[in-house]
């Protein structure tokens, strides 16, 4: 069916609200638009430079499947054979986005969803999803708020700019998981292109990440070292290399990275996991993460597809590992009556 026929029927059964750009902004420079459908980060630009692969028609993002900008959930990245047991031994079968896996929540995810605007003013929005029990096979109703703030900045290397907060709390009336992301495709060149993407220089605070089979599923004895490896981002460079499919690469880089655990200081609360950048000089734009979540899939959109192509954006999503649900040797994933689940993002921009 057309895709221009398909977002006009969806956008005629969604509220008028939905697709109404939220802008937030800091006297940094900074200004971030976010859509209540999906809880998408429309558009991030500092001293009016876009970072992040953008479309200005609120109404494309009702028919892309790369979750652009998207808060993905409720449980980001793949989870094996879209199942999973819980600890009373009872299985849960999902909805498998990516056959026969679940990836991103669900063919229904929460990129698909319409998220309430709670509060919005000058610098700061805050989104709630009320999850219901079943959704997508997910046991429980869950109850999502995401704020998102925009504050002035000073990077590591003392240059000022603007830093986009998000804020994600969660919880439940019954036993689940829970893996909540935004899923942001960066490019900090001035024209967003693919080569200009391949000479972005990529700093990662990893010293292992997750190996996976060919469809992304962590292996057995998934951890391993960057030692001596194509992934050892521990020094700065370039992207470039990694941009490609092979045998190895079947889906390109799009890897979990485990997160060195950096002890919290006041100054710094959250450990900086990695450095992405372009340019040199004053013209040199660069993106600083920082997040409480113990791995950063690092993924080089070897899917995408028109009006975007493969390779022109990164994502570097802040969660917990793949597959998490099935793997006991993993962080927990799971939240219960009474708990609350609470994980942060921060894109610190200069």
């Amino acid at each position: 069916m057309n895709a221009l026929i398909d977002a006009q029927r969806l956008a005629q059964q969604l509220a008028p609200t939905a697709l109404t750009p939220h802008a937030i902004s800091c006297s940094g420079g900074l200004t971030v638009t976010v859509l209540p459908y999906g809880g998408r980060v429309q558009s991030i630009k500092l001293h009016g430079q876009e970072l992040t692969l953008s479309q200005a028609d609120p109404a494309f993002y009702l028919t892309d499947s790369a979750a652009l900008g998207a808060s993905v959930g409720r449980y980001a990245n793949r989870i094996a054979n879209a199942a999973y047991q819980d600890s009373k031994g009872v299985n849960w079968p999902l909805s498998a986005s990516q056959p026969p896996h679940c990836l991103h929540g669900g063919a229904q995810g929460f990129a698909q969803r319409v998220w309430t605007v709670v509060e919005h003013s000058a610098d700061s929005l805050l989104l709630e999803l009320i999850s219901p029990n079943g959704d997508q096979g997910f046991p429980g109703t869950l109850r999502v708020q995401q704020r998102l703030q925009v504050v002035d900045s000073i990077d590591s290397q003392g240059r000022p700019g603007g830093e986009l907060q998000l804020s994600f709390t969660a919880s439940t009336d019954a036993e689940t998981v829970v893996n909540l992301t935004n899923h942001c495709y960066f490019n900090l060149a001035p024209q967003q292109t693919v080569e200009a993407l391949a000479a972005h220089q990529l700093e990662l605070m990893a010293d292992q990440y997750l190996a996976v089979d060919e469809c992304g599923i962590p292996l057995p004895d998934a951890v391993r070292s960057v030692n001596e490896h194509e992934f050892d981002f521990r020094a700065p460079k370039a992207v470039g290399p990694l941009c490609r499919q092979n045998a190895d690469l079947p889906h390109g880089l799009d890897h979990c990275f485990v997160n060195r655990f950096v002890v919290r200081t006041t100054k710094n609360p959250l450990p900086l996991q990695a450095r992405l950048s372009y340019g040199s000089g004053a013209a040199q734009r660069t993106l600083e993460l920082r997040s409480s979540q113990p791995g950063l899939q690092v993924y080089v959109s070897t899917y995408l597809s028109k009006p975007f192509a493969s390779f022109q954006g990164i994502c570097l999503e802040a969660q917990n590992f793949p597959d998490a649900p099935n793997r006991a040797d993993f962080p927990s994933a799971v939240l219960r009556p009474g708990e609350l689940y609470q994980q942060q993002i921060c894109y610190r921009f200069s």
